[in-house]
């Protein structure tokens, strides 16, 4: 269960406020307006002093959620802890509904000129195309990540940015975000929008 304040924000656009006015009115940081931000637990005293500031109750400002009703991406973005970060990707671990999540996130963010390789020695590639004028470089081709196999977790290799392809998909253990595992150990790899699509709904068990 967490506490969700999006009853907050939409009480400050009704009232024609914005989120920095409540700093003056409410007497809270910068540090607590982050927090609320993200939903992160803030004292009882914060929450008396914007329900003080905006003459509401505690119902008109917040509500208890359970953890279960968020998405993969929302619980990703909530739940997720950093275990390690490197040059390359950082990795992330969360449980939802019971199950656990490995997510290694590239650093750098993908744009047209990206392709994201598949490949069959287990390893996901990244590859960068760019051309000066009318020429085209050579490509730079390098290792992002080589993710786990395992069944202990769902392992997802998600890519910051909008890359233009994402080849080998739903081949060699590589799945897309809309496709369907046929081993445990299949690694989703898809970028951040398609993650804030994903639904494990027809996973494998």
């Amino acid at each position: 269960m967490y506490m969700d304040y999006s009853k907050l924000w939409k009480l400050l656009i009704d009232c024609g406020l914005k989120k920095t006015d409540l700093l003056a009115l409410a007497g809270i940081s910068s540090r607590v307006l982050a927090k609320l931000s993200k939903n992160e637990t803030v004292t009882t005293d914060t929450v008396a002093r914007i329900c003080a500031a905006l003459n509401c109750d505690v119902s008109d400002v917040m509500e208890c959620v359970s953890d279960a009703s968020l998405s993969v991406y929302a619980a990703y973005k909530k739940l997720g802890v950093c275990k390690e970060k490197n040059d390359l990707f950082k990795t992330v671990c969360f449980t939802r509904n019971g199950k656990r999540y490995t997510v290694f996130e590239s650093r750098q963010s993908a744009n047209k000129a990206t392709h994201i390789l598949c490949r069959e020695d287990g390893t996901v590639y990244w590859e960068q195309n760019e051309a000066v004028g009318h020429i085209r470089l050579e490509p730079t081709v390098r290792v992002l990540v080589k993710p786990p196999r395992t069944e202990e977790a769902v392992i997802i290799v998600l890519i910051k940015g909008k890359p233009a392809v994402i080849s080998g998909l739903d081949e060699n253990g590589f799945v897309s975000s809309r496709g369907i595992r046929k081993k445990s150990t299949d690694v989703y790899v898809m970028s951040e929008a398609a993650m804030k699509l994903f639904s494990l709904e027809t996973d494998v068990h």
